[in-house]
């Protein structure tokens, strides 16, 4: 290996561990939404104009659908704050006729209650929560940051010319390394993307032959939170059978059933199409999936498994001098 990639490999690994010492994976999964999402529109405008005019307008329309998406998140959050709340008002007479057949002692007898007791915990924590809207608020700003240098980026690009010195060589090594990291994120979120859909598609039509109300909102949450790995069905699951409880304990039943079987089959999916695209097993995304979260929390999850397939892409593409002997014994899946 040359002193150039030596180098780079280093420069990478310092970026990494910097974005995770100062928890800047936000930032870092915004720009690299950003950019992907520009060269998507930038190769389907290039052969019809000048690259010039197609990166201002696949620029352009980045910014554009950025916008519209955002009004979109900001409708959906509010259409959240509305939903929820008469969710659990719904189901809650059921949770408490379980609670009361099993004996079960709970805080609160009635949703004015719950409320009261909801309503108490935030006056309680009201310094936490005015931190944390202030930490959102910087966190926003700093993806704001992120996507601006990913877009000045994307419109400065052009093709780089390397000299013969150490510092041309170290940047050449380093480009190397961040188109490398780029493919990797490319490929985990195109097969989650994939997943997410498939598994929203599945749960609409089993909303909709039971009768379940939200439909429209529960099936939004499936695809926008099933995007993160694992997690994001987690909380769509729960949040299903919590409405069903609301029509009826069989209803709810039928729910958790479904949701079994859509989550053993998205074993399947996962081995099947994020298999295919990044070629891991899946206890070592999983395994990244947890890392990551601790790590970076809500980004973590989402960064995890492109930074693992990027470093197994790294290593498989170093040659070893002497070829190693495998035993039976040594075995290992993955």
């Amino acid at each position: 290996m040359t002193l150039p990639a030596k180098i780079s490999y280093i420069l990478v690994a310092l970026l990494i561990t910097l974005v995770m010492v100062f928890h800047l994976g936000h930032v870092v999964l915004a720009a690299l939404f950003a950019f992907m999402f520009m060269e998507v529109l930038f190769r389907l405008f290039k052969p019809y104009m000048p690259k010039l005019a197609a990166r201002w307008l696949a620029m352009l329309g980045f910014l554009s659908i950025a916008a519209f998406l955002g009004f979109i998140f900001a409708t959906f959050i509010k259409q959240t704050l509305f939903t929820i709340p008469s969710i659990v008002e719904a189901a809650l007479p059921r949770v408490l006729e379980i609670a009361g057949k099993y004996s079960v002692s709970l805080p609160f007898e009635s949703f004015q209650d719950l409320r009261d007791i909801a309503n108490s915990k935030l006056l309680l924590n009201a310094m936490t929560i005015t931190k944390a809207s202030t930490y959102l608020t910087r966190e926003v700003f700093h993806m704001v940051l992120g996507i601006s240098v990913s877009v000045f980026f994307f419109l400065a690009a052009k093709a780089p010319e390397y000299k013969s010195n150490l510092f041309d060589a170290v940047r050449k090594e380093t480009n190397a390394r961040i188109r490398k990291f780029m493919y990797s994120f490319h490929k985990v979120l195109g097969g989650q993307l994939v997943i997410s859909a498939i598994n929203a598609m599945l749960t609409a039509l089993f909303l909709y032959l039971v009768g379940m109300p939200h439909l429209a909102f529960l099936t939004v949450m499936t695809f926008v939170i099933g995007i993160m790995p694992i997690i994001g069905n987690i909380v769509s699951n729960t949040v299903i059978v919590i409405t069903a409880l609301g029509i009826s304990l069989q209803i709810a039943g039928l729910a958790l059933a479904f949701l079994i079987v859509i989550h053993k089959l998205e074993y399947f999916l996962n081995s099947r199409i994020m298999g295919a695209s990044i070629n891991m097993p899946m206890w070592q995304t999983l395994l990244s999936i947890l890392v990551g979260s601790i790590v970076m929390g809500f980004a973590g999850i989402m960064l995890a498994p492109a930074i693992l397939h990027y470093i197994k892409s790294e290593l498989q593409a170093i040659p070893l001098e002497k070829p190693l002997t495998s035993h039976p014994q040594d075995a290992c899946p993955g």
